[in-house]
């Protein structure tokens, strides 16, 4: 078992830090609250006008803004959720197609792109889902496949389709049978079916508009805030303010994060890590299984 950092990975270093990303991401949001804040605070403290209410009112919008952010929240980890769930299909399936053609097509060069665009396909498709793909993330396809596949415009449907390539040839040259070629043609189909999904999560976004006005909800109840508490809390009230203010609008921008859990946020799924897992999975089949030459001899 690897050994620990007593201070990096303590619950107090990680909150801290994790909470220093937030505080940078909303300082200036966090400084525009402050101002009409304190500028209440002033007029009441300095006795330019009484401004204290009764709390009724910002109870009720507290209680429905709840409503509103755990609404928020759950839709957003619903959707990290399954976005995960899928990733884990994409993992288990490489896997599976990896084994299957390790035992079941011939020693050659054809084996071994298959293997290699088997591991490529992750990668294709995890910056297929940030807007564009990166072709040196899976170089060891060779620069020949990699010039195939610059001319297509959806690069995962490329590498599928160079697999389906390869595996017919080894069908027409005898290496499996038509059984073997259907087993194998399913985990390629499944690679497509995960694909699609991942694109579903990614194509269907929260609508701008619920965000939009949940952010002004927020907005609104900060300044309403100061006028229930600021005969209790005098000044006071606007730390009291930015508290209540950072935390709906940490709720939000996590949210925000999660709901598109394919990008490269702190609170995305770890994408990149699941692909070097599938391709030093992958890697570790190419090397350590028994070749299919010696399988009569086991």
């Amino acid at each position: 078992m690897p050994k620990k950092n007593s201070l990096t990975d303590s619950t107090l270093f990680m909150m801290f830090s994790y909470k220093g990303y937030l505080i940078r991401k909303l300082s200036s949001d966090l400084l525009w609250i402050t101002i009409p804040s304190t500028i209440l605070c002033a007029i009441h403290e300095y006795k330019h006008l009484d401004i204290g209410m009764n709390f009724s009112l910002p109870g009720l919008m507290g209680a429905i803004l709840g409503i509103l952010l755990v609404f928020r929240n759950n839709t957003a980890y619903d959707r990290w959720w399954e976005a995960r769930k899928v990733l884990g299909g994409l993992v288990n399936t490489s896997r599976n197609f990896a084994l299957q053609v390790n035992s079941m097509v011939p020693d050659g060069k054809i084996k071994d792109e298959l293997q290699n665009l088997i591991g490529a396909f992750p990668y294709a498709l995890k910056e297929h889902l940030r807007e564009g793909v990166v072709f040196s993330d899976f170089s060891f396809i060779g620069d020949a496949m990699t010039e195939k596949l610059k001319s297509w415009d959806h690069i995962p449907v490329a590498i599928n389709n160079l697999i389906q390539e390869r595996l017919k040839m080894v069908l027409n040259s005898g290496g499996i049978t038509d059984f073997q070629f259907l087993k194998l043609i399913e985990n390629s189909d499944e690679l497509i079916d995960i694909m699609g999904k991942c694109e579903r999560i990614k194509n269907t976004p929260m609508p701008e508009s619920h965000t939009y006005l949940l952010k002004v909800y927020i907005w609104v109840y900060a300044i309403i805030i100061p006028f229930g508490l600021i005969d209790t809390l005098g000044w006071w009230t606007i730390l009291a303010v930015v508290m209540v203010y950072y935390v709906a609008m940490s709720i939000v921008t996590i949210s925000e994060e999660i709901e598109e859990p394919f990008g490269i946020d702190p609170n995305d799924l770890p994408v990149d890590k699941i692909c070097n897992t599938i391709y030093n999975n992958i890697q570790e089949v190419k090397t350590k299984s028994t070749p299919y030459s010696n399988y009569n001899n086991v």
